[in-house]
């Protein structure tokens, strides 16, 4: 999917910056690649779009500047409260140049294991990889069928990968792992109590 963003350049900067949220922009600053930072403004909505089909890790086209430029996302700051968009940190990237970023686990298939009780553990959200930014991808896949018992885990080994992309992670840790739940775990200590019990009822009566 091609994400753009339609930007203006700012000329409001600094403890004013209030008056780019007033007029219904977000103020943001775009980096990177030996270059000077460019304030730069757009407007929530758009952003909003782009957050929500996927575009947080991948690659944004900003137009509006004179030519194209290609960024990622680096950082976005929301308000504590209203979580809306205060200001946005954007890196410029070089086509031929490889990068490192982090890239979303979409989860895929169905766990026996947790269809009857047990409890799906994240150890990771996102892997980091290096590749050159046209070759970012926009997820990867972890299988839950690979997760059958309580002592299946899926690896970042476990994953793949689409060619020209370096995984950074060590390929042994662990991704996703199950565990038992509590109301599980209270059912069978419950269960325990009595085998107990029914033990001690049984050896006094021989």
């Amino acid at each position: 999917m091609d994400y753009v963003l339609n930007v203006e350049e700012r000329t409001v900067t600094g403890r004013h910056v209030k008056q780019v949220r007033q007029a219904g922009y977000v103020p943001a600053v775009v980096y990177g690649q030996g270059e000077d930072a460019t304030p730069i403004q757009f407007r929530e909505i758009d952003m909003v779009r782009i957050l929500r089909s996927g575009g947080l890790s991948q690659l944004i086209e900003l137009q509006g500047l004179g030519k194209p430029m290609n960024v990622l996302i680096k950082e976005i700051q929301r308000h504590p409260l209203r979580r809306t968009i205060l200001h946005v940190d954007f890196y410029r990237v070089q086509m031929d140049v490889k990068i490192q970023t982090d890239v979303p686990l979409r989860l895929e298939g169905e766990s026996e294991a947790i269809k009857t009780g047990a409890v799906l553990i994240h150890h990771m959200d996102a892997i980091t990889v290096e590749c050159l930014p046209g070759n970012i991808p926009e997820y990867l896949v972890a299988d839950l069928s690979k997760l059958q018992t309580l002592n299946d885990v899926i690896t970042v080994a476990d994953l793949p990968i689409p060619e020209g992309v370096d995984v950074l992670a060590e390929p042994q840790a662990p991704v996703l792992s199950l565990t038992i739940s509590r109301k599980l775990a209270a059912e069978e200590a419950e269960g325990t109590e009595g085998e107990e019990g029914e033990l001690e009822v049984a050896e006094e009566e021989a």
